[in-house]
């Protein structure tokens, strides 16, 4: 009987997970069993830092024409909002390598999609 009970609770966990895997897309960042991942800012980062680095970024090739007034994410207006978008966009077009999410302290990786209303993340 405790042979059935765990064939059945692993035929259950199995069942389970094939059915995250096969999920197209989730808040959790799963896309045909490929775990996806977001850089945004850390939320302990002094935002002094996280203003110099979504300068930099932004005067350094990376489109920010998203967190101008009137742009998809410019809600919410502020520098910890912004710069997560900014970090995101220069780690997506670096095809997320872990290196292009390396500013100090200040950014860090997330597997929770952090795209809200009409701000989306890719």
């Amino acid at each position: 009987m405790a042979k059935t009970l765990s064939s059945c609770g692993l035929i259950a966990l199995i069942v389970l997970m094939s059915a995250i895997i096969r999920t197209e897309s989730s808040d959790v960042g799963i896309n045909r069993g490929v775990a996806r991942t977001w850089c945004i800012a850390n939320p302990l980062a002094n935002p002094v830092a996280l203003r110099k680095d979504l300068d930099s970024l932004c005067g350094g090739g990376v489109d920010c024409h998203s967190i101008q007034l009137d742009g998809a994410c410019y809600e919410p207006n502020t520098v910890f909002e912004h710069v997560s978008v900014v970090y995101n966009l220069y780690y997506k077009s670096h095809q997320s390598q872990p290196l292009a999410c390396n500013f100090g302290s200040n950014s860090m990786t997330t597997v929770s999609d952090p795209s809200h209303g009409s701000c989306v993340f890719p």
